[in-house]
């Protein structure tokens, strides 16, 4: 991929240089990004930072499949070695020491799995890094740069803790277009090339970062007030904010070559990131005209003025007259030109996060506690290894490597006293590994930790063509509540939507949290002209038994809630098979008592029917509700004036 120019106007260029020359902003979020662009970003990245730093850059990519092994470290065998012995080998984010410095690319931030999210939230910024792993202690200074991407309206699925750490915001801009079938042909044209082999930073930027490297410029205290300007407190206030802003504007300074930090640079780094002033600067603020002085405290303030110069003139008789070092200027003064901005649009604010909605777990980076302890053991994703506590689920290569670490002293032990309690032994005389056994003790036993699968179920059957003169979102609003705190799975049942693929059935959508913006989405959708309600409570019905019944299921609970005026107009058998059969009469609405009924004898279900209160058949709901065995509310109607027309 080609490198962009050392264009100083493009912000995100810009802002990748000042972090390459500040260590407090090497970590980057940027926002909107295509793939594309984060990839050129990251190799320009890297080029400045080898012409800054001088050290060799590693690149590092986390996403989704990183475990606590991979970031940490852990023991592995030595390649090679007949006796089977092991070291500790580093992991993707302990490295980063001596001569070298590695680039942590996130691609996509709401997708980072949960050990990388918290260890970005231990390791950004930090001075000094302790790891205490398997018996394995280390501390080290880690040289560390993060470059991630993340969509806007998605942040609100990204810990505060961690979007804290970022201390750059910038906005994805286009760097480079490249042409996929050059590049493909200068590929094949240079094979012998590795793949692993970098394009040299251009000649462009290498000596305006030369020159900027060797610059440290004051910092006024202009600047410093000029910072509170764009700074306001928050619910998630933090003083990072403040110091990366000024850091930003420090760097700039380093661009310009100027020596000192002044407002202007401030300026023009609020400007890169998307900051506004939340007031004026002091500067431009109108002086107030000043009143005429009267003659009786003029005369005062003259008494006062002669106390205070004879007091001042006896303190420097009595002082000794500082050291003036002599200051030498140039002959010619050399005024820089400004480098103004290109801006190809309004940058947004650069803290979405402050007013997002809240789209995550309260407690985003930690595990949550289980609810029923029945729970069959051995589902959901594998996040690391803890101490067993029962046999169950047992991780046996980490049970094979905690106990190869112990087996010279107790293998001492066994000669000393024989018949050691509490050991078992595997292997013989016969054994591939040279006839010695490995010993186990309990101690050693390690089972997986895995992510926590949802124990509890919201089913909820929408019927879309009776939510107009209601007000059905705050009804619904406390089961939905109740899915966000435990955590629950979610099944929706779209009955009589508008964007159905197929007007005479129901749509089924699932998602593992209530937290999914298709779910609110699908929500908010419009009225169809059928109303397959049969079909829409046989489809709650087979997604129920298949979480309840089937297999090792780790459902324990299920909350079924229907909104509807129960006046289903399309029976199930035309729903199946696609085809309209007359006469249709009352056949939709007595299919969908007769499953209602199949539903009412599912265990570990409790229902309820929100009834809107239809002004025609205003007996079908509760008609429903007892086929359901399920309790009934009525939702409020409308007001006149609440009526959107």
């Amino acid at each position: 991929m080609s490198k962009a120019g050392a264009d100083l106007s493009n912000p995100l260029l810009r802002g990748l240089a000042c972090a390459a020359l500040n260590p407090g902003l090497r970590s980057i979020l940027v926002f909107d990004e295509a793939i594309a662009t984060l990839q050129c970003a990251a190799q320009n990245l890297t080029g400045m930072l080898k012409q800054v730093t001088g050290y060799q850059v590693v690149t590092v990519q986390l996403g989704v499949v990183e475990t606590e092994e991979d970031l940490w470290g852990g023991l592995a065998l030595l390649r090679g070695d007949a006796n089977g012995s092991f070291e500790w080998q580093q992991g993707l984010l302990a490295g980063g020491r001596g001569q070298e410095l590695r680039l942590v690319v996130i691609p996509d931030l709401t997708r980072l799995s949960l050990p990388a999210a918290r260890a970005c939230v231990a390791l950004m910024g930090t001075e000094v890094a302790y790891l205490e792993r398997h018996g394995h202690q280390d501390s080290w200074q880690p040289r560390l740069c993060w470059l991630a991407g993340c969509s806007r309206p998605d942040i609100g699925l990204v810990s505060p803790h961690l979007l804290d750490r970022f201390a750059l915001r910038l906005t994805g801009q286009a760097l480079a277009k490249t042409d996929r079938t050059e590049a493909i042909q200068q590929w094949l044209q240079a094979p012998h090339k590795p793949d692993w082999e970098e394009e040299p930073l251009l000649p462009e930027w290498m000596e305006p970062l030369q020159r900027a490297k060797l610059l440290h410029p004051e910092v006024t205290l202009d600047a410093q007030k000029r910072v509170l300007d764009y700074m306001s407190p928050t619910d998630s206030y933090s003083i990072r904010r403040e110091l990366a802003l000024l850091r930003l504007a420090q760097a700039n300074a380093q661009l310009a070559e100027a020596g000192q930090v002044r407002a202007q640079q401030v300026d023009l780094a609020a400007q890169m990131i998307g900051l506004t002033p939340i007031k004026p600067s002091l500067d431009l603020a109108p002086k107030e005209p000043e009143q005429p002085i009267q003659p009786e405290l003029a005369a005062t303030d003259s008494l006062i003025q002669s106390s205070a110069g004879d007091d001042q003139a006896l303190l420097d008789k009595r002082a000794p007259a500082p050291m003036q070092e002599p200051v030498y200027a140039s002959d010619t003064t050399e005024t820089l030109p400004s480098q103004p901005l290109r801006m190809e649009g309004a940058i947004a604010n650069p803290y979405p996060e402050d007013t997002m909605p809240v789209q995550r777990e309260a407690a985003l980076l930690r595990l949550p506690l289980r609810r029923f302890k029945n729970t069959v053991s051995g589902r959901g994703a594998i996040v690391g290894v803890e101490l067993a506590t029962t046999p169950q689920d047992l991780a046996i290569v980490s049970t094979l490597l905690e106990a190869a670490k112990y087996q010279q002293i107790r293998r001492s032990a066994l000669l000393e006293q024989q018949g050691f309690p509490n050991e078992v032994e595997v292997g013989g005389k016969g054994s591939p590994n040279g006839g010695q056994s490995l010993i186990l003790r309990p101690t050693d036993l390690r089972r997986y930790r895995r992510a926590v699968v949802p124990e509890q179920m919201l089913a909820l059957v929408l019927d879309h063509t009776c939510l107009q003169d209601c007000k059905w979102q705050e009804s619904l609003l406390s089961y939905w509540q109740w899915a966000y705190e435990e955590r629950a799975s979610v099944c929706l049942i779209q009955v009589g939507a508008a964007n159905a693929h197929h007007e005479l059935q129901a749509e089924k959508l699932t998602a593992d949290k209530i937290l999914v913006p298709r779910l609110r989405a699908s929500l908010s959708v419009g009225r169809g002209r059928a109303t397959p309600l049969a079909h829409g409570l046989d489809l709650v019905l087979q997604s129920l038994r298949h979480a309840l019944q089937h297999g090792r299921s780790a459902i324990q609970q299920a909350v079924l809630v229907v909104i509807t005026d129960g006046r289903g107009n399309v029976p199930l058998e035309t729903s199946r098979t696609g085809k309209v059969i007359p006469p249709v009469g009352k056949r939709g609405i007595e299919d969908a008592l007769q499953v209602a009924q199949q539903i009412a004898g599912l265990k570990e279900v409790k229902a309820v029917v929100l009834n809107p209160q239809p002004k025609h058949y205003r007996d079908l709901p509760v008609k429903l509700a007892r086929a359901l065995g399920a309790r009934i509310a009525e939702i409020p109607p409308l007001k006149t004036w609440e009526v959107e027309e």
